[in-house]
């Protein structure tokens, strides 16, 4: 027989990050074993494998090796153990047989010893039987581990963005909790998509440039921007509405989600993923995705549409808006409507709450009077609350040294003290929507809305394609196209308006200047229509206003 030192060896050296081999030796710590171990024997060369064994067909290193040993040039393998060479039953007998028919002659392990014998072959087919069974038991496993977790309502593995794993917790039981840093960042950028005033590469250019947003991939070189790729499958994740989908199965999950399932819903017909992947758009319509059909509730699409202009000699290019009949049931027979036609409808739309430049600018006065009078308000009522406090202390010390003379008995110094502490605690507890204020972000939100008024109609004229977008969907909801006319359900907050808009800005007409002298006129022709606009404001304060906020 040859002797040991006769024979060439191939060290083979793997490691995999899957599953249970990321517990195994690294590669280099795997060298430098088989340095240590087999110092006497002839290495030939080393294979070094990051691919896992589980599957055969997918190691070419393994491959190689193979094919080098069938070659000649060596006789055996030497490999920290036997789960290193295969832990599958195509790779194990391709093994056991070269060793039995003579073209591997040895294989040395650092923790098993190889007899080339039937004994000794058979010993190594049981040792690399084990190492496949135990890859197939752990992950049976783990995989019920993970499912486990899912029926728990928890998504298993690496947060999402958005969200961090609760490391207080011990390994495996770990749960999901927001993301106090970018939540709410990526909370933003879902409303600004839902708004249809901007694309999805719009959003997540403002995430990244304008919010300075900053990814959770590959923490350790500081975070980059988000990705396309990310934010794009983060628009069609049902996890950030709170489902948790694993193993093509959908489950309800115990995470906050951060928008709801109606804004994912919205989201994914703004993405056009109902069933087919969004066409790529040839030219930039400024008002698709806003509208929809009145008829049949389909999307309204656009076309761009070329005509040659006869008695000019020119080529003219014209914008169509039209429904996408996708619902053949429906038999919808809509037209389409060109794209100045529909601009010039909108612009009618906003011309009916236009408000009178006078009237804006003694609103704005007198809210922002309101406004002052109103902190004045909220200071005393602030002041009165704290020197009250001070009173009843006094009052219970004075409480507590009566009874340390014994000038009351306890059951009158129990009741008096129980009384004064429940005053103290209310007082204390009040919450500021609980306290009369006319609450001062909705003064603010008021002259927003009427500086809208006053200037919609001109920044629709003159704004960008996302300015003009933004108007439109701030005059109202639910955007339909009906017999080539548009729809809009307006907010309510501008019903008085609708109602009484043109009335005031005849009336306002007179009050110019050069028709009316005195100020103290003025200002009392414009009272008389705020008292006429605010309505019942006077037996509820912000019942209107607190409407409005519900809108915006």
């Amino acid at each position: 027989m040859e002797t040991e030192n006769k024979i060439k060896y191939f060290a083979y050296v793997r490691k995999s990050t899957e599953g249970e081999e990321r517990q195994a030796l690294s590669i280099e710590s795997q060298k430098d074993k088989v340095k240590e171990f087999f110092s006497g024997l002839e290495i030939v060369d080393y294979f070094e494998e990051r691919h896992s064994a589980f599957k055969p067909y997918n190691r070419p290193e393994f491959e190689k090796m193979i094919k080098r040993i069938r070659k000649g040039e060596a006789q055996g393998i030497i490999a920290w153990h036997p789960d290193r060479l295969s832990r599958n039953e195509i790779d194990a007998s391709t093994i056991t047989y070269m060793v039995r028919t003579g073209v591997i002659y040895d294989l040395k392990f650092a923790s098993y010893n190889l007899d080339n014998s039937p004994e000794g072959i058979m010993m190594l087919q049981l040792a690399l039987s084990q190492s496949q069974y135990f890859s197939s038991k752990l992950g049976k496993d783990v995989k019920r581990g993970l499912e486990k977790k899912v029926s728990l309502g928890w998504l298993p593995g690496v947060a999402p963005e958005g969200y961090i794993n609760d490391v207080r917790l011990e390994k495996g039981q770990r749960t999901l909790i927001t993301d106090k840093k970018r939540a709410p960042l990526l909370r933003k950028a879902f409303e600004l998509f839902l708004s249809g005033s901007y694309n999805a590469q719009e959003v997540l250019n403002k995430l990244n440039n304008d919010w300075g947003y900053i990814s959770r991939q590959k923490p350790k070189m500081g975070g980059r921007p988000l990705s396309r790729s990310v934010w794009y499958k983060m628009l069609s994740n049902p996890f950030y509405a709170g489902v948790i989908t694993y193993n093509s199965k959908e489950s309800p999950g115990k995470h906050k989600p951060i928008i709801t399932l109606d804004e994912f819903n919205r989201i994914q017909e703004l993405l056009g993923l109902r069933g087919c992947k969004k066409k790529p758009q040839k030219h930039d319509f400024p008002y698709s995705g806003i509208f929809k059909c009145g008829i049949c509730g389909c999307s309204i699409t656009a076309e761009r549409k070329t005509k040659y202009i006869k008695s000019k000699n020119e080529v003219r290019s014209y914008s169509y808006y039209h429904c996408t009949h996708k619902k053949k049931s429906a038999n919808c027979q809509e037209g389409s409507v060109e794209q100045n036609e529909l601009e010039k409808q909108v612009k009618s739309e906003l011309k009916k709450f236009e408000i009178h430049p006078l009237f804006l600018n003694w609103a704005l006065e007198h809210l922002d009077k309101k406004k002052t009078e109103n902190n004045e308000v909220e200071k005393i009522i602030v002041d009165n609350q704290k020197d009250k406090i001070i009173n009843l202390e006094t009052e219970k010390n004075e409480l507590v040294k009566m009874r340390a003379k014994k000038l009351i008995n306890d059951s009158t110094f129990s009741n008096q003290l129980a009384d004064l502490e429940k005053d103290i605690n209310n007082l204390k507890n009040v919450k500021p929507e609980k306290q009369p204020k006319f609450q001062s972000e909705l003064i603010e939100l008021t002259k927003d809305n009427f500086i809208f008024c006053a200037h919609a109609n001109k920044e629709f004229a003159e704004g960008d394609k996302n300015k003009r977008k933004e108007t439109i969907n701030r005059l109202g909801s639910n955007q339909t196209i009906i017999h080539k006319n548009i729809s809009i359900s307006y907010h309510e907050w501008l019903l008085p308006l609708f109602e009484n808009v043109e009335k005031f800005n005849a009336e306002l007409a007179k009050l110019e200047p050069l028709k009316i002298g005195l100020y103290y006129r003025k200002s009392e022709a414009l009272t008389s229509l705020n008292l006429r606009w605010l309505g019942d404001r006077d037996s509820n304060p912000d019942r209107r206003l607190q409407r409005a906020l519900s809108y915006h």
